[in-house]
């Protein structure tokens, strides 16, 4: 009997030694990690009734901001001009803490109301992500709006392409995520050119040249653009955008017989590009706080004849676990012209949602960290593209401004809500790619041959 009093007196102390020390540990975090933990592992609500979404669907309505007026774009003669605006909101699930829409449109493009789109980061093993990941509809952007101005480029010239492939490869690092002064980085770019035809070297040069200078996305992610970024405390029409429960039955998405979203079977891979140092650095607090990742694109024709601009993208998310995707990306022929509607969101649609679902993504992880009581928060974006000497050797594409606003509804202190605002802008992958000047490393290939 003693023997055994003294065994379970022994298992009690070590059982006490554990939990104490399991105490220390879980107390010597900082409370950005204590939180960020418990947001990992503690499963979300469930609710009783889901909103029904595809992936990719057209909008019903433009989107319709309040914390700025969306402005249609004025174009000389000669130019095309763009503003695309968006809005970003929550969806509910209890299967995923990340899940978010955007609604997307090309403002002042008559009966053309744009799209709204599904984006996921998480879910649960053997499930599958409701959506493309916001970086991943980004670098699928890129790569669509590359692809198109080698068309355009090749019609100027009148020079018969066999085929085109357009790849981008983005890598993505955080610094010290768990602290005030985080940041998020797009480190470099990857860009291959890849061309199939019998027209002269030095003629698809000068293609490739025109093309690069006429790429509106890789204008924007090689230069610095002005950024005027807003905080929205309490703000208005919460009744109309505000987070809801909601999701995605399947990944196939179609509009009028088009299948505009599907996931595929296999990973993305390159022929031209390493696939050595993919996939997320590490398992620990530490790593996730200094994670480095990359996503890579590719953008081929969709092989309509009707439609030379319908893109076929494929995407993938190099991570363990991450399926790959592909998305359709179609042009409109002018923007305010209502004759032709894209049958897929436009390249440029594209990059504007996946930057302003990057910060969404943010505002969730930043507000975690902090533990910020808050009811609910969205952001308002609108971003201003500037195409001149369209359909000419001149042709050249800009961005000229990223117009941000962070919408949030909460009692929080005045200092509390400026460090989130400011942190959610600073961890954003996609808002430091417009903000500074990202590496470029272009590389163009003809016939399998690479070329100046």
């Amino acid at each position: 009997m003693k023997t055994r009093s003294k065994i379970l007196t022994t298992i009690a102390v070590i059982l006490g030694i554990t939990i104490a020390g399991a105490a220390a540990y879980w107390f010597s975090m900082p409370s950005e990690q204590r939180n960020m933990v418990t947001f990992m592992m503690l499963k979300s609500p469930s609710y009783d009734g889901y909103q029904q979404y595809d992936v990719i669907e057209r909008n019903k309505a433009a989107p319709t901001p309040s914390s700025f007026e969306p402005t249609v774009a004025q174009s000389p003669e000669g130019d095309r001009n763009s503003n695309i605006t968006v809005i970003t909101e929550m969806v509910r699930n209890e299967k995923s803490k990340m899940l978010k829409k955007a609604t997307v449109q090309v403002n002042g493009a008559g009966a053309y109301t744009g799209w709204q789109i599904i984006a996921d980061e998480g879910f649960e093993e053997g499930v599958n992500s409701f959506g493309p990941s916001p970086l991943s509809y980004l670098t699928s952007g890129i790569a669509a709006n590359l692809h198109s101005k080698v068309l355009i480029a090749a019609d100027v010239l009148d020079v018969e392409l066999d085929d085109v492939k357009v790849e981008v490869l983005n890598k993505f690092s955080w610094e010290n995520m768990m602290s005030a002064e985080a940041m998020g980085f797009v480190d470099n770019s990857q860009v291959n050119i890849i061309i199939k035809s019998s027209a002269p070297e030095e003629t698809i040069r000068q293609l490739k040249n025109m093309a690069l200078k006429a790429w509106t996305a890789g204008e924007a992610l090689a230069n610095e653009i002005t950024i005027e970024p807003s905080l929205v405390v309490n703000g208005e029409h919460w009744e109309k955008y505000r987070a809801t429960p909601g999701t995605t039955d399947s990944d196939v998405s179609t509009v009028n017989g088009v299948r505009l979203s599907y996931i595929t079977d296999s990973p993305l891979k390159s022929d031209y590009l390493p696939q050595a140092d993919t996939g997320m650095s590490g398992k620990s607090m530490d790593d996730m706080s200094n994670l480095k990742f990359q996503i890579l694109a590719t953008s081929e024709s969709a092989g309509n004849a009707n439609r030379p601009q319908l893109k076929k993208i494929t995407v993938s998310f190099n991570a363990e676990g991450s399926e790959t995707w592909e998305l359709l990306s179609d042009e409109l022929s002018a923007v305010d012209s209502s004759d032709v509607i894209p049958v897929a969101p436009t390249s440029l649609e594209y990059v504007t949602a996946g930057t302003a679902l990057c910060l969404t993504s943010q505002t969730t992880l930043v507000s975690t960290m902090m533990n910020l009581d808050f009811t609910d928060y969205r952001v308002e974006q609108q971003i201003n593209y500037r195409e001149e000497a369209v359909n000419t050797v001149d042709m050249a594409s800009y961005a000229d401004l990223v117009k941000t606003s962070v919408m949030i509804e909460s009692d929080e202190s005045k200092e509390r809500l400026e460090r989130f605002f400011k942190q959610s802008l600073s961890m954003c992958f996609a808002g430091e790619g417009f903000s500074g000047a990202t590496d470029m490393m272009i590389h163009s290939y003809l016939n399998g041959q690479e070329i100046d």
